[in-house]
C-alpha cells in the first residue's frame, strides 16, 4: 500500500497554498517584482511536492513474512509509522475531539494540541480569529448536501467565488463588454484596444453568527443524531442570510414599472444585452406567479408553458420561472416583484468556505437554562457586478 502523505509534504502543501496566493495578490497590485520571487518559490514548492508525491507512490517491498521495513527515523515512541499518520485516522481523531467540544466537555492537553497541530491546519483549520473550531470536513459535506436539496436558496443563482483571504479583489470580465481574440502575427503585440474591459470588484468578508442551544437530552444522543440536527439548523441559518444579503443587492437597483408582459418582453428583447438576455430567468415571488400562470392566450391556452424535462417548473417567452415565497421575496403595495435577467452576471457572492462553531454550558444564558450553546458563524460577502445584467420590475396586481 502507497505510503499516506507525511507531516513534513502537509507543511510544503500548505506553504505552496499561501506562496501562491500571496503571488496572485502581487500580480493584482501590480507588484512585477515581489510576484517573480514568490513565483520562483512557488515553484522549488512545487517541484519538492512532486518529489514527495512520487515517492509515495512506489510501494514498499515486502519482506518475508509479509512485514514491511520502516526505517527507525520514521518510528515514533509506540513503534507506529511517523509519516503524518493515515489522513482518515487523523481525520476521525478530529472529528471525535470536535463533537467533545461540541458537547461542551473540557479537552485534555492532547486534544488541545491535536487542533494546533499542522495536520489539523492543513484538513481542518482553527479559526485564530474568534476561537472557534472549523467545522470538519464531513459536516460541512453534510451541510452542503442538505442545501443543495432546499429550492428556495437564493445563491444557486448568483455567481458564487471561493476565497482564501479575509479581502481582496477579483478582476472580471462583463458578459456584455466580451472581445473576441485578435488575430496576432509572430512577433506582433496585441494593441491595447483589443485587449479585454477587465474591472476590479473588492470584497470584504463579514462574520454571520447565530446561537443554537442544544438539550442535555439531545447531547446524550449519538454523534451522527448531534451532527445531523446542527447541519440542519445550519442549513437554514446560511440559506436565510445570503437570500437576505442577496436580495439587498437586488433592492438597490433602480425599479420600474412592468405593465403587462409586453413590459417584460421588452426588457428580454431590448433592455438587456442579447449575451445576458439569451441566460436570463424571470424571478418573481407567488403572488406574481399567481398572476402569470392564469394568463392565457387568445385561445384559451394558458401563457406559462411546462418545461418538458421538469413537468413542475414553467417558462415564459423561453426562459425559466423562478418562484420564491412571499415571505422571502416581499410584494409591496399591491406590486410583485419580477426580476428578470441573469444574476449570475449581475452578483458575485465572496465565499470565504469557513463555517466554524464554539460551544459553552456556562455563557450566553447556558448555565441558567442547563443547556449547551452553540454559536455558529460563517462568511461571506455579496456585491453588485453589473447592474445592466437584470431588470427589476414591479408587476401591479389586480385588486381583489
Amino acid at each position: 500500500m502507497a505510503m499516506q502523505m507525511s507531516k513534513k509534504e502537509i507543511q510544503l502543501r500548505q506553504q505552496f497554498t499561501e506562496k501562491k496566493q500571496q503571488a496572485d495578490k502581487a500580480l493584482q497590485e501590480g507588484k512585477n517584482d515581489e510576484a517573480r520571487a514568490l513565483l520562483d518559490e512557488v515553484k522549488q514548492l512545487k517541484n519538492q511536492i512532486e518529489l514527495m508525491t512520487e515517492g509515495r507512490s512506489l510501494d514498499v517491498p515486502d519482506l518475508p513474512g509479509g512485514v514491511n521495513f520502516v526505517p527507525e527515523q520514521e518510528r515514533n515512541p509506540e513503534g507506529r509509522s511517523g509519516n503524518g499518520g493515515d489522513i482518515e485516522e487523523c481525520q476521525n481523531m478530529f472529528r471525535k475531539a470536535f463533537m467533545k467540544s461540541l458537547r461542551g466537555k473540557r479537552l485534555t492537553d492532547e486534544e488541545r494540541d491535536l487542533f494546533e497541530s499542522e495536520e489539523f491546519r492543513a484538513m481542518s483549520g482553527k479559526n485564530e480569529e474568534d476561537g472557534g473550531i472549523l467545522i470538519p470536513e464531513d459536516i460541512s459535506r453534510l451541510i452542503k448536501e442538505l442545501k443543495r436539496e432546499q429550492v428556495h436558496q437564493l445563491e444557486q443563482y448568483v455567481t458564487v467565488e471561493p476565497v482564501a483571504t479575509r479581502s481582496g479583489s477579483r478582476m472580471l470580465e462583463k458578459n456584455s463588454d466580451l472581445t473576441p481574440f485578435a488575430v496576432l502575427e509572430e512577433m506582433d503585440e496585441i494593441q491595447e484596444t483589443d485587449q479585454p474591459k477587465f474591472s476590479k470588484l473588492s470584497y470584504n468578508i463579514v462574520d454571520y453568527a447565530g446561537i443554537l442551544p442544544l438539550s442535555n437530552t439531545l447531547l446524550q444522543d449519538t454523534d451522527q443524531a448531534i451532527m445531523a440536527y446542527v447541519a440542519k439548523w445550519f442549513v437554514k441559518k446560511s440559506i436565510t442570510t445570503r437570500n437576505a444579503l442577496i436580495l439587498a443587492i437586488l433592492d438597490g437597483l433602480k425599479k420600474i414599472e412592468f405593465k403587462g408582459l409586453d413590459a417584460i418582453k421588452k426588457a428580454l428583447n431590448v433592455t438587456l444585452d442579447p449575451a445576458i438576455s439569451s441566460g436570463a430567468i424571470i424571478m418573481t415571488n407567488q403572488d406574481g406567479f399567481d398572476y402569470l400562470d392564469q394568463l392565457k392566450d387568445a385561445d384559451g391556452k394558458y401563457l406559462l408553458k411546462d418545461i418538458p424535462s421538469e413537468p413542475t417548473n414553467k417558462m415564459l417567452f423561453g426562459r425559466r420561472v423562478v418562484v420564491i415565497s412571499n415571505k422571502i421575496l416581499k410584494t409591496k403595495s399591491g406590486k410583485a416583484p419580477v426580476i428578470v435577467g441573469d444574476l449570475k452576471e449581475a452578483i458575485v457572492l465572496f465565499d470565504r468556505q469557513q463555517q466554524s462553531i464554539a460551544s459553552t454550558d456556562v455563557g450566553a444564558g447556558a448555565f441558567e437554562t442547563n443547556t449547551t450553546k452553540v454559536r455558529a458563524i460563517e462568511r461571506e460577502d455579496v456585491k453588485l457586478w453589473d447592474s445592466e445584467a437584470v431588470v427589476y420590475g414591479q408587476l401591479t396586481l389586480p385588486a381583489e
